[in-house]
């Protein structure tokens, strides 16, 4: 299995605060068969903003220490960044990181409020410039739950969705755990993460069960390793800076609470 989001890297954010902390989640993680962790701190949410060259510090320690201690897991960089006016336009800076630092998806977490065309907007943008926008959590956003349609409109603009693995165990209530099986059954999710941070329990192997209840292994497989091995593979594309990278276009639609 692939986790394709956690905050395991120590001391960033609201993550875990020691390195021991850290290790021991992941030999937990490993226990329930995940090989491949993507570390994404929080970027750009209003509290937390982890710089690039940061993240690829925490995670070179991390690693190191894994390997250490005989672990068999991949810590790969990563971020989850809060959509906002100014998005499109650190990309197009270079200052965000995005998952498995390949050039190919950008983890990004939807604020509770938003307004649709002004988020559609920004896949587009995006996905012009050959990144794929995974739409972190997209089960515990309150505008998705409150209008499940949305997620055809996401992902038909080009964006793809992530599920935490805690709300198909209903470790986030009735609304996510709801949501998150509708995604499932309209086979919806794209990957699967841990979200993982102090408190909660770390729920990846719960969830492959779960997923194997609403849709065949085949699509499970999918969800829990085909589709975030992308992760791992360089962009064929070289990005170069776009003319409109100082007005996206956004500012003018987006809300942020």
């Amino acid at each position: 299995m692939i986790d394709t989001h956690s905050h395991i890297l120590p001391n960033l954010d609201d993550g875990f605060e020691t390195m021991a902390q850290s290790m021991d989640v992941i030999t937990l993680a490993a226990a329930q068969g995940v090989r491949v962790i993507v570390a994404t701190p929080h970027c750009c949410d209003g509290v937390y903003d982890c710089r690039k060259s940061d993240i690829l510090a925490a995670c070179r320690d991390l690693s190191a220490a894994v390997a250490r201690a005989g672990i068999d897991i991949r810590i790969l960089p990563g971020a989850e960044i809060r959509v906002n006016h100014d998005l499109v336009a650190r990309f197009d800076a270079g200052d965000l990181l995005t998952l498995g630092n390949t050039g190919r998806y950008l983890l990004c977490e939807l604020p509770p409020m938003f307004i649709t065309q002004a988020v559609l907007q920004m896949i587009r943008q995006l996905t012009q410039r050959h990144v794929t926008p995974v739409i972190a959590h997209a089960e515990r956003n309150p505008v998705i739950m409150a209008h499940p349609e949305l997620a055809s409109d996401l992902i038909f603009t080009g964006a793809r969705l992530q599920v935490t693995a805690g709300s198909l165990t209903g470790d986030f209530g009735r609304g996510p755990l709801k949501m998150a099986r509708t995604l499932a059954q309209n086979n919806q999710i794209f990957c699967l993460g841990s979200d993982i941070h102090p408190g909660r329990k770390y729920r990846m192997k719960p969830a492959e069960k779960k997923l194997n209840k609403l849709m065949d292994s085949a699509d499970t497989d999918e969800i829990l390793q085909k589709n975030p091995e992308h992760l791992l593979e360089p962009s064929p594309w070289r990005r170069e800076p776009f003319p409109d990278r100082k007005n996206t276009g956004c500012d003018k639609f987006l809300k942020i609470s």
